[in-house]
């Protein structure tokens, strides 16, 4: 959320945010062919496929290559850190 707010996100949409990464009562099941699981609670993270979850991985991982001195190649590719 810090870094959401030095990004200049404000008004409601960091309230909104942490209210959707607040997971309470949540639960998750998998499915594989016509299969389920039984439902578990959620207790962190961002839901698999959701809208939100590219956009937040980018404002998490977007300054990552600044904790690098400059001997040091990092390259980002999607969800790569190489």
């Amino acid at each position: 959320m810090h870094k959401l707010k030095a990004y200049g996100f404000g008004g409601t949409l960091p309230d909104w945010i942490t209210d959707f990464l607040v997971v309470v009562g949540r639960t998750h099941c998998t499915r594989v062919g016509n299969e389920y699981s039984s439902f578990l609670p959620i207790r962190s993270g961002v839901i698999q496929g959701s809208c939100l979850g590219p956009l937040l991985f980018l404002v998490f991982i977007n300054d990552i290559t600044d904790i690098f001195n400059d001997s040091v190649v990092c390259k980002l590719y999607a969800d790569d850190v190489k």
